[in-house]
């Protein structure tokens, strides 16, 4: 597992980076059900999962310096922040004034 991890590819990025993500999804998704609270009143707190995303990018752009990694991620981060300001947007969550 640890030499997969250690590959200059694409899917390496897509796999790292997407598994952050979802792991803070799953954990948040877990913690809100136990608690008992709707998830929909808090569709805003799922921002977070871009948190471990960035912090994966930056260990690769620091400490791995693979160039293939850290751009898939870069793209992974623009097109994921993206889609999801545009869910907020529609969903009217998130407002311009």
């Amino acid at each position: 597992m640890k030499k997969f991890f250690e590959q200059n590819k694409v899917i390496v990025g897509l796999v790292a980076g997407l598994g952050s993500m979802l792991g803070f999804a799953v954990a948040l998704t877990a913690g809100l059900m136990i608690a008992g609270e709707p998830i929909s009143a808090h569709i805003r707190w799922y921002g977070g999962m871009f948190i471990p995303l960035l912090l994966v990018l930056r260990h690769y752009a620091k400490h791995r310096e693979q160039l293939n990694v850290t751009r898939t991620l870069i793209i992974l981060f623009f097109i994921t922040f993206l889609a999801f300001m545009i869910y907020l947007l529609q969903s009217r969550t998130l407002t311009l004034q």
